[in-house]
């Protein structure tokens, strides 16, 4: 099989096309001072947080990088649990925050009128879909 100028620069083209649509959630991130990540389940994090139901799934995180200090970086979660937030700690409180980070298809946060408050986090949820946040400034936490 001959290869021409055309078919090289073809192939040539393909392959830095599908070598820059890998790195797109990367630069994305970058570019949005922020840092993303997935996991399946509940099971696939390393350290869960408390609040979070065993059964959760779909589970989406955007957490900010602009902050001087890790503690201080806002952070969305996104997941899906039909069990819900029960976490022993937690509280029903009015809505006065919302998330800081956006992550697609999560449940309209200024929707709710009331979050599960759980420490430094607030939740809310639109059937089995929750959308969990911090800093929840106002909701009650410091």
């Amino acid at each position: 099989m001959s290869h021409t100028p055309t078919t090289t620069l073809a192939l040539g083209t393909l392959a830095l096309c599908a070598l820059s649509l890998t790195g797109c959630a990367t630069l994305s991130d970058s570019m949005h001072n922020q840092v993303s990540g997935h996991a399946d389940s509940r099971a696939d994090l390393a350290s869960p947080p408390a609040w979070m139901p065993a059964d959760a799934t779909d589970i989406t995180s955007v957490t900010g990088t602009a902050a001087k200090d890790d503690a201080d970086a806002p952070e969305t979660v996104v997941f899906t649990s039909a069990d819900g937030v029960s976490a022993q700690g937690c509280d029903t409180v009015p809505r006065t925050s919302a998330p800081v980070m956006t992550v697609p298809e999560a449940p309209d946060a200024y929707a709710a009128k009331t979050v599960v408050r759980c420490g430094a986090w607030s939740l809310a949820s639109e059937e089995d879909r929750w959308v969990a946040w911090t800093p929840n400034t106002g909701d009650g936490a410091s």
